[in-house]
């Protein structure tokens, strides 16, 4: 038996939906269920409605007031209600429940299903009056009070004193935990009614007890001498009564009062007894035979350090003999580390599970998000937007550029996700819904449009000769004469390698072509390619751009790419050029062990640039990094800083804004934090 539906009606955030349908709608599965999300995201709100329906086995009281039921604007619902459907419950588990059981066909197998719902009215003078109901109709029945026990969970709040509910004490949680286990049932009693433990406890509280009431014995003297005072000082003339010390009475939960629960025997941390605390918690599960196993968790990482939160994960990931999780949290390594499919991402007022029928992802991208998704990329699911590159130089370079034009990520709640490859499409499918709605995250791909300058083909240190196939009517017609089976009217105007030759030749054939055929069209292929020009050049980057631009269709995914080749080349083609040739310089000294000094620097570049960047510039200055002598990430490093000068940042921010070589950059910022 699991949750698998929780429905929401005017609770708190979540409001009634059109046509009474609910405001919100979560679908938990059997295991584990994780909700993730930013503060405020309805994380609490969630797992209270589980709570207010089910109860909690500690017995908690739970009251419901005004601010539960929903506001908008000025005006506060007078009615909420929560709803709860229990699935994959077994003929064994059936059996306490059937008066409100129900059955559900589907896909020609029938199985049992079991709805409870809580509805509440508000009245006039702010008093909350809730009704438990439970039943597959309309209106449902009331359940009685030891059904409803079998649907209790196990809660586990935020912030927890796990100190106060593993010791000693009348509201000892860990007292409640042993009551309910099977050692201290019934059948473990004897003929009079009394556990092993209170048979032993009795002999200790009557050792106790003589050894302050006997005359012989020293604590005598005590009780003597607080008698005295009574008789002497208090009590009237003639009063008979004596005060004496004694144990609590022998009952078995008095006993269990006493006990506390520790690791060590000095006082353990914080995080060692919320570990302490979730085990004995789970110790109910061992020995429930019967009903609801579920336990909810708020903050799982609260008071843990990464790796004990990882190990409890694991755990509790691996052992489906304690049933289902709903946990919360806030924390990265966590959502990192948990299997894609298991998290719930709270976005606005609607919940997105991350299972393989809800996202655009497919058996292979789940497994590769596992293998590489980290901390930082974790943080595309508690942000307000997200931008993805492909390396350190625009990691490092793009929160500098988005500070200076007033856009800075860290106040819009931006993550800026560094995938490390052209990997982003996997990334990407996160927020691609099944279902066609969005998730109301911006998310921007700064990626690199890699077709190089002529220059570099024409750099004598280089000999990179780069020849393309041109293509016009003559050279179709030719190749039509070799194969008629390709249809070749669609060749583009430039290919620029065989593999793609041979790609076109297996999308356009009309029919099974023979070995013979497909070798005359690529020896035709090899004997025709001529010199690359700058014309051609500007011709695949127009169309690379087009390409990749156009991969998202909707306004909340969309690709950024540069005018030529990369960020670091645009750059050099910018009016920040400057700045770049400084960085370099800085990068290569940091690099040799030396340091340079800033304004020397300066004076350098200023003497040996002037005017505007050209192509020749900018490849000169591009070259030492696209040939790896200087490091990326460490010029990135200097550049930022330098964009980063409070007495240029006005200058700065007008190039940035003005320079259609960093359009791309300015415009990927600007979606992100729209």
């Amino acid at each position: 038996m699991f949750l698998s539906t929780l429905r929401l009606w005017n609770f708190r955030k979540y409001s009634e939906g059109p046509d009474g349908k609910p405001g919100l709608e979560v679908h938990f599965h059997e295991g584990v269920n994780v909700l993730i999300g930013e503060n405020d995201s309805g994380k609490t709100a969630i797992v209270d409605a589980i709570r207010y329906v089910l109860h909690t086995k500690s017995g908690e009281a739970i009251y419901m007031d005004e601010k539960d039921f929903h506001k908008e604007g000025d005006k506060r619902s007078r009615h909420l209600k929560i709803e709860c459907l229990l699935d994959g419950i077994s003929e064994t588990e059936a059996a306490p429940f059937l008066e409100w059981m129900g059955l559900v066909k589907e896909d020609g197998k029938t199985r049992y299903c079991l709805r409870v719902s809580l509805n509440a009215s508000l009245l006039d003078d702010g008093r909350v009056y809730p009704q438990f109901k439970a039943g597959m109709g309309d209106e449902g029945s009331l359940m009685d009070g030891r059904a409803r026990d079998l649907l209790r969970v196990v809660y586990l709040k935020p912030l927890r004193d796990a100190l106060q509910d593993m010791t000693h004490g009348y509201k000892s949680r860990i007292a409640q935990i042993l009551q309910a286990h099977s050692v201290f049932g019934d059948d473990k009693k004897d003929a009079d009614g009394r556990h092993k433990l209170e048979t032993l406890y009795n002999s200790l509280k009557t050792g106790v007890e003589d050894y302050f009431a006997k005359a012989e014995e020293e604590g005598h003297e005590i009780t003597e001498s607080i008698n005295g005072e009574l008789i002497k000082n208090f009590l009237l003339t003639g009063d008979p009564r004596k005060a004496f010390l004694q144990l609590p009475r022998p009952e078995l939960i008095n006993i269990l009062r006493q006990l506390d629960l520790i690791l060590e025997d000095n006082k353990s941390g914080l995080g060692s007894l919320n570990l302490l605390c979730v085990a004995a918690e789970l110790l109910l599960f061992l020995e429930n035979k019967q009903g609801l196993k579920l336990t909810l968790i708020e903050e799982l990482e609260a008071h843990l350090h990464p790796q004990y939160q990882l190990r409890l994960l694991d755990y509790i990931q691996k052992e489906s003999k304690f049933g289902q999780f709903i946990l919360t949290t806030h924390s990265i390594t966590l959502g990192a580390n948990i299997d894609l499919e298991k998290l719930i991402v709270l976005r606005g007022n609607q919940a997105f599970p991350m299972n393989s029928s809800s996202t655009g992802c497919n058996k292979q991208d789940y497994q590769f998000l596992h293998r590489f998704m980290d901390a930082t990329k974790a943080n595309l699911f508690f942000a307000k937007g997200v931008l993805m590159v492909e390396g350190d130089a625009e990691n490092l370079l793009i929160p500098a550029i988005a500070k200076v034009i007033g856009r800075s990520l860290h106040e819009h709640g931006v993550s800026l996700v560094n995938v490390g490859s052209t990997a982003y499409k996997r990334y990407v499918k996160v927020f691609q819904r099944t279902d066609g709605q969005k998730m109301g995250v911006p998310v921007a791909v700064v990626t690199d449009l890699d077709v190089r300058s002529i220059e570099y083909y024409n750099d004598p240190e280089e000999k990179k000769e780069k020849k393309l196939f041109h293509v016009d009517e003559t050279v179709k017609t030719a190749l039509s004469v070799l194969c008629s089976t390709v249809d070749f009217s669609k060749l583009p105007e430039l290919v620029c390698s065989k593999s793609e030759m041979n790609a076109y030749i297996d999308g356009n054939k009309s029919n099974r072509i023979r070995n013979d055929e497909r070798a005359a069209i690529i020896q035709y292929y090899e004997d025709h390619k001529t010199a690359i020009t700058k014309e051609d050049i500007e011709t695949i980057r127009a169309g690379r751009k087009d390409a990749l631009t156009l991969q998202y269709s909707g306004d909340e995914i969309k690709v950024f790419v540069p005018n030529k080749w990369t960020l670091e080349y645009e750059i050099a083609q910018s009016g920040l050029y400057k700045e770049l040739a400084m960085a370099i310089e800085l990068a290569v000294a940091e690099q040799k062990g030396k340091e340079d000094n800033y304004d020397d620097v300066r004076r350098r570049i200023e003497g040996k640039y002037s005017g505007n960047s050209d192509e020749a510039i900018a490849y000169e200055l591009f070259k030492p990094i696209n040939d790896g002598d200087v490091s990326k990430a460490i010029v990135a490093q200097h550049l930022a800083a330098i964009l980063g000068a409070e007495d240029k940042k006005d200058t700065f921010r007008t190039v940035i804004e003005t320079d259609e070589s960093l359009k791309y950059i300015v415009d990927a910022i600007k979606h992100v934090t729209r």
